[in-house]
């Protein structure tokens, strides 16, 4: 895999041809950034990831939910030769465009529940290739950890087809052959684990723990055409050690390739309550976040001074500063020379007093050019009542001299209003701070 921007992602206006011979234009939510995706892969490991991915002939995909829409930025051979589509046709997309008619949507929310909580998951489902053909896979999607601070920083999928004669199959050689090396590596961790006390690299679920559905759902008479083959498939225990191996040899490689050594892990070593309490945005809520296209930050009050744990990219542009430069900072960085400690004032006693606030306050870029901000903070509060966060959607209003009380400038601050709207729900789905409640009867 290379990490040179040499790939293709169709933009917001391109239309893409369907299984069934109808055009669907691209997905209305902003389409990750080309660099974005090279990013993704750049900051968490090393120049030889590409390299050590590369030999596997399993079918896997690398995700990052802290990008808008959550989208693929890995893709193995494997994975691009199952589902008849070429690289740029992937990278920078959902991996919902795999779904189709017949896709079970109650498989689709376990997938969500998952990654809500931020744990593996193993299900049955249906999906479709590039040609609109169906068929069955085992998907077994587990999350990569930062050591530090309990934040995912990409999920891996791996997708194994199932056909129904499959379980009188020998094991393909081609399939289950790895490189020395990569083995060596799987073992040693194993070894040093077990003399740790501990298990395997990665959990794997028992069947038990498992739902195995997918596919046609229950409410389907008997009677009605179903292809006999897709009926009849079933997760065999060659499939599910297939699937286990391949994912703990991708993991493996994965945080082998950290770009700082130890830094990425496969298990979680922080809780998600103490994750949230160190600032850390969790996947769901993040992946919520990214959809909105308006300058907002998200900062948490239960933390020392008030620090900013998320930035959208339209505050980054309006402001001039990375995502880096900004989380982890108290808002009066905006301030400058000639801002009112009376806006200041007022925004400070709506925070005390945990109310809304609208100020038009002078702000400073990182350029240090001036412009005016009608800023809206707002309160966030978690299911239990609890304020979470503070978010502060900022509208630029110093060219435009925009009037409020005008038609567009009602638009523009119901806008605001939405934005905080789509938090607040986004917020209140989780429990307390962080953690969405797990479903009962899995």
């Amino acid at each position: 895999m290379s990490l040179e921007p040499n790939i293709g992602i169709p933009d917001g206006s391109e239309k893409l041809k369907m299984a069934g011979g109808k055009s669907l234009r691209v997905n209305r939510r902003r389409s990750p950034k080309l660099e974005e995706l090279v990013s993704s892969l750049s900051r968490a490991y090393n120049e030889t990831v590409g390299q050590a991915l590369e030999q596997h002939e399993y079918n896997f995909v690398l995700s990052d939910p802290r990008l808008p829409d959550h989208p693929i930025v890995y893709a193995s051979e494997g994975f691009l030769r199952m589902s008849g589509y070429d690289r740029a046709e992937v990278l920078g997309r959902n991996c919902r465009f795999l779904q189709g008619r017949d896709t079970d949507r109650r498989t689709v929310l376990e997938i969500r529940d998952a990654i809500r909580e931020e744990r593996p998951c193993q299900v049955r489902m249906l999906n479709y290739t590039k040609q609109g053909r169906p068929f069955w896979n085992f998907f077994h999607m587990a999350p990569i950890y930062s050591k530090q601070d309990g934040s995912v920083i990409h999920f891996v999928g791996v997708q194994t087809p199932i056909v129904s004669d499959l379980a009188s199959e020998a094991p393909c050689q081609t399939q289950l052959c790895v490189s020395s090396t990569v083995t060596k590596l799987v073992e040693g961790s194993i070894t040093a684990r077990q003399e740790a006390g501990g298990g395997l690299p990665l959990p794997i679920e028992t069947p038990v723990d498992m739902r195995l559905r997918g596919g046609a759902t229950e409410a389907k008479e008997e009677d009605e055409e179903e292809d006999d083959d897709n009926l009849t498939c079933t997760v065999t225990e060659l499939i599910k050690e297939k699937a286990a191996l391949a994912m703990r040899l991708v993991t493996c490689e994965l945080t082998h390739s950290s770009r700082v050594k130890g830094a990425l892990v496969q298990s979680r070593q922080v809780g998600l309550s103490e994750s949230a309490a160190n600032g850390v945005v969790c996947s769901s809520l993040m992946i919520s976040l990214t959809r909105i296209q308006q300058s907002f930050v998200l900062a948490d009050p239960n933390l020392p001074d008030m620090p900013i744990v998320h930035a959208s990219e339209a505050f980054c542009e309006l402001t001039g500063y990375t995502r880096e430069e900004v989380v982890g900072r108290n808002c009066r960085f905006l301030q400058g020379p000639e801002t009112n400690p009376n806006d200041v004032e007022k925004i400070r006693e709506a925070v005390k007093g945990e109310q809304c606030c609208t100020v038009r306050i002078l702000n400073y870029r990182k350029d240090k050019k001036a412009f005016w901000n009608h800023l809206h903070l707002a309160p966030v509060r978690s299911a239990g009542g609890k304020v979470a966060f503070y978010v502060g959607v900022q509208l630029d209003i110093t060219e435009a001299d925009v009037d409020l009380n005008q038609e567009t400038g009602m638009s523009a601050q119901a806008k605001q209003l939405g934005a905080v709207g789509v938090v607040r729900v986004a917020v209140r789905s989780l429990q307390g701070r962080g953690l969405r409640r797990t479903l009962k009867g899995i």
